[in-house]
């Protein structure tokens, strides 16, 4: 909401609507108000939301508990609405704990995990910031990310599939096997990081925190400083850092915020919700795309979300598709190209697709199209994008041939 001092005043012209936000200023004097923001967008029956995606998640959590929200093949994990926000609220439980405060900065450096989706809602609910890093990164790459926005605390996997990440990591900062978990790294290389989460089922690691521990000692702790904390939340805020792909240097850090985040994610449920019951994402979580136009869905609406691997693979994808009877595919051509040459494509049934969406390349319209007849999806749209708007700007879909 907006606060108590604050009233806001809506007009409409003839092809806009314009939101107004005033602040009483105080003074002995007789009260005034002055302009201290505005938000505009086009006609449009959509009102903005002026929640963060915390927020709007536990509203969502409260309508829904038991449907599933989000399914994780390669972890053989389903979670309800109310089972994921009693992980995320323990995990955000124990980061307070850990001493994380509004406006850290907190890298990611996951493949599609379910970890990797609690965080995202974990830092909204903190007032942290997301800092998402690619899992192929290593060296140089990694320690760039970190440094160039201050990351305190690192969330990592011990391995991607051929990738030692924590090996990696531990070159990087030697300190960590000399470390205690029980206060804060001091690392040369990477001087603002204090904190290592590790994901897994393996035993505790010198310098780390586990984890399933972590959520473990989140569930028993009283949530009413996390309460608190999320209430002082301000839908203004940053949320999420996205570096872009660094093709003119290099990757330049987004920052985005909850607001604009959760209204495109509304706006984008209002035109293809209808598409989106349950929707399969196979594109990686350090892309914007998959966030905003996947894993977010269910913090608006009743959906499932479904990742069929942790990195992209047409097989695991074309079977998420055939045994969760998905609706929608989203991801960058390639994956449906790959699905549209596979030798294996007729073994599995994909006519529960009724979407798809395409982005991150161009694309010629017979691609499009052939994708419609031979998959088939009976409707296909390509969108346009970038990262410092949050993933879409505009669709092909009501653009006819």
């Amino acid at each position: 909401m907006f606060t108590s001092n604050t009233k806001r005043f809506f007009a409409r012209p003839q092809t806009s609507w314009i939101i107004f936000q005033f602040k009483k200023r105080n003074s002995s004097t007789a009260p005034s108000t002055k302009l201290t923001s505005s938000y505009f967008h086009h006609v449009s029956s959509l009102p903005f939301v002026y929640k963060t995606i915390g927020q709007n998640f536990d509203e969502t959590a409260a309508k829904y508990p038991d449907h599933e929200c989000y399914i994780f093949k390669s972890e053989q994990k389903r979670y309800t609405f109310k089972s994921f926000k009693d992980e995320v609220d323990s995990l955000a439980a124990s980061l307070i704990e850990l001493g994380f405060e509004k406006g850290d900065r907190f890298a990611v450096w996951l493949p599609n995990t379910s970890e990797n989706v609690a965080m995202s809602f974990a830092t909204s609910k903190l007032g942290l910031i997301k800092v998402n890093i690619n899992p192929a990164y290593v060296g140089r790459e990694l320690e760039y990310c970190i440094n160039k926005v201050g990351c305190k605390g690192i969330i990592l996997s011990p391995t991607v599939k051929v990738i030692e990440s924590l090996s990696l990591f531990r070159r990087l900062v030697p300190e960590l096997d000399q470390h205690s978990a029980s206060r804060e790294l001091s690392s040369k290389v990477l001087p603002t990081l204090k904190h290592v989460i590790l994901t897994g089922k393996q035993s505790s690691i010198s310098g780390t925190h586990s984890y399933n521990s972590l959520i473990e000692r989140g569930a028993k702790l009283s949530h009413n400083k996390l309460n608190e904390r999320q209430a002082s939340v301000n839908p203004d805020s940053p949320v999420a850092i996205y570096y872009t792909s660094g093709t003119t240097g290099q990757p330049k850090a987004a920052t985005l915020t909850n607001f604009g985040i959760l209204n495109l994610v509304h706006a984008q449920w209002e035109h293809l919700g209808r598409f989106f019951t349950r929707l399969c994402v196979p594109i990686p979580m350090f892309h914007m795309f998959a966030e905003v136009v996947g894993v977010l869905n269910a913090a608006v609406a009743k959906c499932q979300v479904v990742f069929p691997a942790i990195l992209p693979d047409t097989v695991s994808t074309m079977q998420a598709i055939h045994e969760e009877k998905c609706t929608a595919l989203i991801g960058a051509p390639i994956i449906f190209r790959d699905i549209l040459t596979h030798p294996d494509r007729k073994k599995y049934d994909l006519s529960s697709l009724t979407f798809g969406a395409l982005g991150a390349s161009p694309m010629h319209y017979d691609f499009l199209r052939q994708l419609e007849t031979e998959i088939p999806i009976k409707r296909v749209s390509q969108g346009y994008g970038l990262t410092e708007n949050a993933a879409i700007l505009s669709s092909g879909m009501w653009a006819g041939d």
